[in-house]
């Protein structure tokens, strides 16, 4: 059993109820329809190590594995301490981080990078589910397929189109090519690019090269059913005798016939066992449910044996579609025979035999004559097959046991009755089945080699070779449920001497419905020998299923559509690789007017104030700052590349605290927050502290210093990876600058696209890997909270005993009286911590009192003594010799409690910046 004590108010007893439960979860969830944000959960007694306030799964579970009383308090919403508390866990999360800020994200399994941020094989591609990539600075992009490019011919000259995403936002873009090869170098090539917003058929798109692309794209799907493939002429070749002989698995034993490897061949009569059985009558016609119902007075054996009907004679007259011929070999599911010889026969799919099925609006009567094969007792080899190669005495069948799975019954060798071997001229490949709402299709035939006849003499001639498509909707099972079309279309052969070349032809057509659709494409003419050789080989090279776009504009991107003639230059690029140099225009301070900008400031307002990204409103931005700490760094180096950032993000997975350090890290600034403003702090040499932490505002016995006598990690080198400004590539910058190092910190950067950032940033990293020799870890009272990531801070090395530091107690002119007694050296300086976040250095000497000191000026401004206030003015002496011994950098701040935060931080050392003016 267990307590629950609930204080809605800790300031109000009549807010307060207790209550016993064995679930303490399920009376949490009566008593708060949500869980209070400002509310913890203390085990035993109200103290913060006893907080066990759940913060995740395995949290929960803990929390009801305890028993005994637990105390729920509910802070006021004001509560200042509560405030700093959350605060300082929500800056030192962005300190926790920024190791890795700057890093590319790793893999995640599922590759959804944009092409822009590819090390190698950049190409344009679809990315299902990728984030639309943000585009900052300048960068050669290669933008994302929004669909598959489709393919089709146009006066026997191939043509690609696509339409691509380039980017979130609006871009001033130049200098597209295809891989290395500029566009202009490619004839017949268009590209467009539209703002977002526009409408993607105008004539007056932002960036036009080439043909003005009026009309709506397609949306197409290519099929993976039928690729390159070879369509079979049709066949004409026959063989006819009572000796042939079929051998398992796959041989039919024949001489002397004139059939082709890769030919279609139809076995007719190739029936062993039981006889075919002749049925004839008068019909009833049950449309609806498929079923021909026969009087007649044959008595057939076990008719549910015959699987297959072969009707010869069966007419229908149709009150709406007249007269219906719907003779044709149906697949059988059942038969059943009833009274004086009725058979009720029940056909599979009717209509994908004979369409006419479809066009039946009422049952029928009619005499049929038709004959019941495929008896299961026997070995009915009849069918259609591809022949796999020809021998002598035998041809050689592809796999037939896939078409007609009796061959699996053969047990050696049967035969020795009349069999009818002929060649197929029903050709066909397909039937290749659909799914989706298309409405249209894009059938691409080719002859690779051409279509011409040399003959016997040596002249030349052009063949003609008619192709054709049939198309048919279907249901979501397969089933037809509209009348097939049937469209044919020649492909000429070449007069001249440029008849060798390839022909490629594409038909084109729209269906008369939109959704699944079932098609076949088949190779009509027939090419005699007549002694010529002929050459008429043609493929079905692709086909695609296509939709109409609707969507015509887009309103938060830039749209690229792109036209491909496939000449000898454009054929030369394999995959797509359409790239341009984008340069993003961003509303300049937040507000302005678009303008092309590679400023990391500029980035980092636009980020925070994205509704996709930061989130933020303008109250929350202090720009005013962050320009103001641009301008600072740009003048420091004396260059606005120093400023810039160049980067895409393609991650949906980045917080935008991550963002921010990634975007402020290129240029040597770091995200930090002051209040609920976000601003950006420029990491340059820093002449004083920030603040002054001695035994006053630090956890007794937290301090340790470790004291190095070598580079951290044996590093001898540094190896910093940036894009390279030429040509976009990933560059390498080493330290030493001959490569020579064996043990290189590695560093992969994001965003630095020039030679001088990059070299900087190097030279950075190894003098702080030289030169720091100190580092200091500590807790600090609450005032650590104020501060960021590479601040300076004065630490008084209270891990000795002659450190004298400590409060100032009162002021009388230039003497102080301190909280301690201290021994005054000669040429001594104290540190004055002042209460604007500022600390003063001032010579001093000995007082009259031990605990007295003469300030040899006045401070910069007036200490901080009154016994009412919160923090008194904290002080450090140091002989003159020493004034930046104690001088660290904050490197990482970790929250311990409401009013602690642990600190690490490093030596300073201004060498860490001497080649800040090498490079700019």
């Amino acid at each position: 059993m267990k307590q629950v004590h609930i204080r809605r108010d800790p300031f109000n007893k009549d807010t307060w109820t207790t209550a016993s439960t064995d679930d303490i979860c399920a009376y949490l969830s009566e008593q708060f329809t949500v869980f209070p944000e400002n509310a913890r959960i203390y085990y035993e007694a109200i103290a913060q190590k006893n907080d066990v306030t759940p913060i995740d799964e395995r949290g929960i579970r803990h929390l009801q594995s305890l028993d005994g009383e637990f105390y729920v308090v509910v802070y006021p919403a004001y509560d200042p301490i509560t405030i700093i508390y959350w605060a300082v866990v929500a800056i030192t999360a962005a300190f926790s981080i920024y190791t890795y800020m700057t890093m590319p994200k790793p893999p995640t399994g599922i590759d959804q990078s944009s092409a822009n941020n590819d090390l190698g094989q950049r190409q344009n591609k679809t990315r299902v589910g990728g984030r639309i990539p943000d585009i900052f600075g300048l960068v050669k992009a290669y933008p994302d397929l929004i669909s598959p490019a489709y393919r089709y011919y146009e006066n026997n000259t191939e043509i690609e189109e696509v339409l691509m995403c380039l980017g979130n936002g609006h871009y001033d873009v130049s200098n597209f090519k295809e891989g290395d090869t500029s566009i202009s170098q490619i004839p017949g090539m268009s590209v467009s690019s539209y703002d977002p917003g526009m409408d993607i058929t105008t004539n007056n798109p932002t960036y036009r090269y080439g043909e003005v692309l009026n009309y709506s794209p397609l949306i197409a799907k290519r099929s993976v059913s039928i690729v390159d493939r070879e369509l079979p002429q049709p066949n004409t070749a026959q063989a006819a005798n009572s000796t042939m002989t079929f051998t398992s698995p796959n041989i039919i034993n024949i001489s002397g016939t004139s059939f082709t490897a890769g030919a279609k061949i139809i076995l007719d009569g190739a029936v062993f066992g039981i006889a075919d059985a002749v049925l004839s009558g008068t019909t009833d016609i049950d449309y609806t449910n498929k079923v021909l119902t026969v009087a007649t007075t044959a008595n057939i054996t076990d008719p549910q044996n015959y699987k297959m009907l072969e009707i010869q004679v069966l007419s229908a007259v149709d009150p709406v579609n007249g007269t219906l011929n719907i003779a044709g070999n149906y697949p059988v599911l059942n038969i059943v025979k009833s009274g004086s010889f009725v058979y009720e026969i029940y056909l599979d799919t009717p209509e994908k035999v004979n369409q006419n099925w479809l066009l039946l609006t009422e049952d029928n009567s009619a005499s049929m004559s038709s004959v019941l094969t495929k008896n299961t007792a026997n070995i009915d080899l009849d069918g259609e097959y591809t022949i796999s190669s020809v021998e002598t005495d035998k041809i050689i069948l592809s796999a037939p046991d896939a078409t007609n799975p009796d061959w699996l019954k053969i047990n050696g060798t049967i035969g020795g009755e009349w069999v009818v071997l002929y060649g197929s001229t029903d050709n066909w490949q397909g039937w290749y089945e659909a799914y989706g709402e298309y409405d249209s299709i894009i059938v691409n035939f080719y002859a690779p080699q051409g279509l011409y006849y040399i003959g016997k003499k040596g002249w030349k001639g052009a063949i003609n070779v008619v192709v054709a498509v049939e198309y048919q909707q279907i249901n979501d099972n397969g089933i037809p449920i509209g009348l097939s079309i049937l469209q044919q279309a020649t492909m000429y052969g070449w007069s001249g001497g440029g008849m060798t070349e390839p022909i490629g032809i594409s038909m084109k057509h729209e269906f008369p419905f939109t959704g699944n659709v079932r098609y076949r494409v088949r190779k009509v003419t027939v090419i005699l020998n007549n002694g010529n050789t002929n050459v008429h080989n043609v493929t079905c090279r692709s086909v695609f299923l296509c939709s109409k776009l609707n969507k015509l504009s887009y309103e938060d991107v830039t749209i690229i559509r792109a036209k491909t003639v496939n000449n000898d230059v454009a054929s030369g690029v394999r995959e797509r690789m359409l790239n341009c140099m984008a340069s993003r225009k961003l509303p300049l301070n937040g507000t302005g007017a678009l303008t092309t900008t590679r400023s990391a400031a500029q980035a980092l307002i636009y980020l925070a104030l994205d509704k996709r990204n930061g989130r933020r409103n303008l109250s929350e931005v202090d720009v005013a700052q962050i320009l103001a700490e641009e301008q600072k760094l740009v003048s420091y180096f004396n260059n606005p590349k120093a400023a810039e950032f160049s980067y895409t993000f393609d991650d949906s997975n980045l917080s935008f605290e991550e963002i921010a350090g990634m975007v402020t890290s290129s240029c040597f600034c770091e995200p930090t927050r002051f209040g609920s403003k976000l601003r950006m702090k420029f990491e340059k040499p820093q002449s004083n502290a920030v603040l002054l932490f001695n035994h006053r505002n630090k956890v007794p016995k937290s301090e340790k210093r470790t004291y190095s006598f070598g580079v951290s990690k044996d590093y001898d080198g540094v190896e910093i990876e940036y894009t390279s400004p030429v040509d976009d590539a990933r560059e390498t910058y080493s330290i030493p600058e001959d490569g020579s190092a064996r043990n290189p910190l590695s560093i992969k950067t994001t965003g630095i696209r020039t030679i001088e950032q990059a070299k900087t940033r190097a030279w950075r990293e190894w003098n702080k890997l030289i030169y720091q020799r100190v580092s200091c870890t500590f807790d600090g009272l609450d005032e650590s909270s104020l501060l960021a990531r590479n601040d300076a801070i004065l630490v008084a090395d209270n891990t000795v005993m002659k450190t004298q530091d400590g409060e100032v107690e009162s002021v009388d002119g230039l003497i102080l009286t301190l909280s301690q007694a201290v021994d005054v050296a000669s040429g001594s300086s104290i540190y004055l911590q002042l209460y604007d976040g500022s600390v003063d250095i001032i010579g001093c000497q000995a007082g009259e009192f031990p605990n007295h000191l003469i300030l040899n000026r006045a401070p910069l401004l007036p200490l901080v003594v009154d016994h009412d206030r919160y923090a008194k003015t904290t002080y450090q002496i140091v002989s003159t010799v020493n004034t930046r011994k104690d001088m660290f950098l904050l490197t990482e701040m970790t929250p311990q409690s409401k009013m602690t935060n642990s600190l690490t931080c490093v030596n300073y050392d201004s060498r860490y910046y001497e080649k800040d003016h090498s490079f700019f």
